[in-house]
């Protein structure tokens, strides 16, 4: 399945990403502010494999006639990341059916704050396939609370039998505050647990080619399969 996106910012003349959910084969951006004045970069490429990282073809208006060059840095850098956290894996031994869940896994590195999702426990299947924000961690266990910061009732859930490995997912820069005798998430991290999250893949725009504080950017994202468009 072929892949587009698109979409307009208000440049801020500061470098910043797009989370696409793929890197592109195509990235062109439009400086409408730019090209209406016909002064600086009005249009931008960057295609995968072929124009360098970092790089950009651009089209700079000097004296209202456009000319295309290579901007050898601060152009696009495609983002790939998620591999990291794959490998932060734990495996898990124990489940209690307790509100909060608490997750028994020797030596999980995990902290507090973080963002998990579990699969693979036999038993207590409703905690599979699903994200929990860390909490009221220690060495060999933690709690499980939601993406709101409310503690995950297992009361009704099943009888935990055995198995299941927690994925490490994404870290708060900004750690949550907790309540140090219940380990109830007061004040979530910040950015939120998912900002970057396994597979976010996009795009970054370097200073080069996103122009001026208030210029108006037009993007678009492509990526081609076997199939075609």
């Amino acid at each position: 399945m072929s892949q587009y996106r698109n979409g307009r910012v208000i440049s801020t003349a500061a470098a910043f990403s797009l989370s696409l959910g793929f890197v592109p084969d195509r990235f062109t951006v439009l400086n409408y502010t730019k090209t209406s004045a016909q002064s600086g970069v009005g249009f931008s490429e960057w295609v995968n494999n072929v124009v360098p990282s970092a790089n950009a073809l651009i089209s700079t208006y000097t004296a209202g006639v456009p000319t295309v060059s290579l901007l050898t840095s601060n152009g696009f850098t495609p983002v790939m990341l998620g591999g990291d956290w794959v490998a932060e894996q734990a495996v898990i031994s124990g489940a209690t059916a307790a509100n909060p869940v608490v997750i028994t896994a020797t030596a999980h590195g995990f902290n507090n704050g973080d963002t998990v999702t579990i699969s693979g426990v036999v038993g207590m299947i409703q905690l599979n396939q699903n994200r929990y924000i860390v909490a009221n961690k220690s060495t060999n266990a933690f709690s499980l609370y939601d993406l709101f910061g409310n503690p995950v009732n297992g009361t009704a859930f099943g009888t935990y039998v055995s198995g299941g490995v927690a994925n490490r997912i994404s870290t708060p820069p900004l750690a949550p505050v907790l309540n140090a005798s219940t380990g109830q998430v007061i004040t979530p991290g910040l950015p939120p647990g998912d900002f970057y999250d396994i597979g976010y893949e996009g795009i970054t725009l370097g200073t080069g080619v996103v122009g001026s504080s208030n210029d108006s950017l037009y993007w678009e994202a492509f990526l081609s399969t076997p199939t075609g468009w």
